[in-house]
């Protein structure tokens, strides 16, 4: 059996953005270099936990609820749906078969957007109703190519609230979910948070897992 890894993090850097109104999301000192000191040696100075592809734990909007350092290390099965709706409704559930257990991963196309002040500006979004489905679908995970399930305007925040109020962890800002609904047979996600305790979101190291057999046939 082989394994396909089809990475679904965009890559971070000093300078990297954060989101609006927000510094920098990292920022990285170099303490040492090899020309100067025979070594490379750096520390990060600012990480945002919201920059770039992350994880929302239950405790960013439940009080007393999960932080990062309390996500399982699961690696689960992956609806990818792919949309160009901005109000993300529940039609584009509806003949997704059972989400219990799954990753449900919502590719919008967003992700062209990355690195461009345009990547937070009117982007895709759950409606209420869409969030409320999820969160009753027992799936495990939320994924979006988008910045976040609520549009940036929102003061209350319905989909955070309601997915993390059932335990639904929420990753935002995945890329390359194009390749992911592509593939043939059963995908897998997995996306592992920093284990930092008290932190409510994390960047994370998101991937997609296709299985496959010798002879390159989906393996489930």
């Amino acid at each position: 059996m082989q394994i396909r890894v089809i990475d679904l993090t965009r890559e971070i850097y000093d300078g990297t953005e954060s989101f609006p109104g927000d510094r920098v999301g990292i920022e990285i000192e170099r303490l040492a270099t090899i020309k100067a000191n025979a070594y490379n040696l750096s520390r990060i100075t600012r990480l945002a936990c919201h920059c770039g592809t992350h994880i929302d734990s239950p405790l960013h909007f439940v009080d007393g609820g999960g932080d990062v350092a309390s996500i399982p290390l699961d690696i689960v099965p992956a609806v990818v749906i792919s949309t160009r709706e901005k109000r993300i409704g529940i039609r584009v559930f509806q003949d997704a078969g059972s989400l219990a257990g799954c990753a449900v991963l919502i590719h919008t196309g967003w992700c062209s957007r990355v690195g461009s002040p345009d990547f937070y500006k009117e982007f895709p979004y759950l409606t209420r109703e869409s969030a409320s489905l999820l969160a009753k679908s027992g799936a495990r995970i939320v994924g979006l190519d988008s910045p976040s399930p609520d549009p940036l305007d929102s003061v209350d925040f319905p989909a955070h609230r309601i997915l993390l109020a059932e335990r639904v962890q929420i990753v935002e800002g995945l890329i390359n979910l194009d390749q992911l609904y592509a593939t043939a047979g059963t995908p897998f996600f997995a996306a592992f948070p920093l284990r930092i305790r008290g932190l409510e979101a994390s960047p994370v190291r998101a991937v997609g897992l296709v299985f496959q057999s010798s002879e390159g046939e989906p393996y489930c």
